[in-house]
């Protein structure tokens, strides 16, 4: 078929459109747009939770590499020269340490165990974001002493009575208020709370942060040593570049990037996640294309009149095959233009007001490529709906098209 035949297909397609029942048309642009969103919504918001996840665990827990004891040992030790060299290297922003202790809280008449989490305050700024994640008062400084901040789960709603507790709290603890903690080892301080935070993540909730200064107070000695140390990386640097950079610059502790731990921990969640991403997949491209293939045959079939006067007037099957079958590429590309708008306003209203959960937050994660790919792939579910119709009643006989 020449260039000069597909551009007439393609102006009568145009023109049956135009003429035709137009909400029958919107009505097939929206079923386009609706399985595009389809499609790629619950595929985008598992990669969402995901992402949201691992940025998480970033954040709050590991950085981008961690830097944990050697086997058998129970700490990293040598904390001050291997804090010096891990600092020195290139791709290293910032490295910190982090110990952590198990305590009871009490507050009037609440006690609740938690875990005591010391940390650098100046140095946690730059591996993770938890001082501008707080709600009430502020941050710690380098060398308060007597002080505390706390998870908002922690420090609980007074206007919520403890048996209606989704977990258990303190009661409505506020800044300024003096709390008291007892530590396994016996030591007992009254503690002012500076702050509370909340970073949606619940291990991190779930704590009571104190400076380094306060934890050596409750060890009675100087801490030369930490559970682990999490390393962030400067942009632009590989995760496994700093850790390949760490293990031969001699740092003999167990070394592992964000990746290392996420396959261990994560590895069958995200297999789930893919298996779910490609049913929902499969199942999208099936609606659409029996959806679209009942409307268009349906539409085609009505036309058989209109077909068979065509071939009267000697116009070629192909070119009428190709009329019917460009108008489901027209729709099937509009519908795709609005699925895509549609989409990304989700993506942006969830970028704003993500779903949130005690233990991640949910949104719409999807790149340039999803978008392509899922374009491609409806386009030619549409264009099989399409095609398929218009070949069978492009090649019926003139009279019993023209009886029809």
């Amino acid at each position: 078929m020449g260039k000069k035949e597909l551009k007439v297909a393609f102006l009568l397609a145009l023109r049956s459109l135009q003429r035709g029942s137009r909400s029958s048309v919107l009505l097939t642009i929206i079923i386009v747009a609706m399985c595009f969103t389809n499609m790629v919504f619950l595929p985008g918001l598992f990669n969402g939770i995901g992402e949201g996840i691992i940025t998480q665990v970033v954040d709050y827990e590991v950085g981008n590499v961690l830097v944990s004891p050697k086997t058998g040992e129970q700490y990293v030790t040598d904390l001050d020269a291997t804090l010096d060299l891990i600092n020195s290297m290139p791709g290293v922003e910032r490295a910190t340490p982090h110990l952590s202790k198990g305590a009871t809280l009490k507050y009037r008449q609440r006690m609740l165990g938690v875990s005591v989490k010391a940390i650098k305050p100046g140095d946690e700024k730059y591996v993770s974001p938890l001082y501008s994640k707080m709600v009430a008062g502020s941050y710690l400084g380098e060398d308060d002493t007597g002080e505390v901040i706390i998870g908002k789960p922690v420090a609980g709603d007074a206007t919520i009575k403890q048996e209606d507790e989704f977990q258990p709290s303190l009661g409505g603890v506020r800044v300024g208020d003096s709390i008291t903690i007892e530590y396994a080892n016996g030591y007992t301080k009254d503690y002012r709370v500076k702050g509370i935070y909340y970073a949606g993540w619940s291990s991190t909730d779930n704590n009571v942060i104190i400076t380094w200064s306060d934890m050596e107070q409750v060890e009675g000695k100087t801490l030369d040593y930490a559970e682990f140390i999490t390393v962030k990386a400067k942009p632009g640097y590989e995760e496994k570049f700093i850790k390949d950079e760490l293990q031969q610059y001699g740092i003999s502790e167990y070394v592992q990037t964000t990746g290392d731990l996420l396959k261990k921990v994560m590895g069958s969640v995200m297999q789930s996640f893919a298996i779910i991403n490609l049913v929902s997949l499969v199942v999208g491209i099936i609606i659409t294309t029996v959806v679209l293939f009942i409307v268009i045959t349906i539409k085609t079939i009505n036309s058989r009149k209109q077909i068979g006067i065509l071939r009267a007037i000697g116009v070629d099957k192909e070119v009428i095959m190709h009329t019917y079958g460009l108008q489901v590429v027209i729709m099937a590309v509009l519908g795709i233009f609005f699925g895509v708008i549609l989409t990304a306003i989700l993506a942006v209203y969830l970028a704003a007001h993500p779903i949130v959960t005690p233990e991640w937050k949910a949104y719409l994660f999807l790149t340039p490529m999803d978008y392509l790919v899922n374009s491609l792939i409806l386009f030619l579910a549409s264009v099989v709906a399409g095609y398929v119709p218009a070949w069978q009643v492009s090649r019926e006989d003139i009279q019993t098209a023209m009886r029809a």
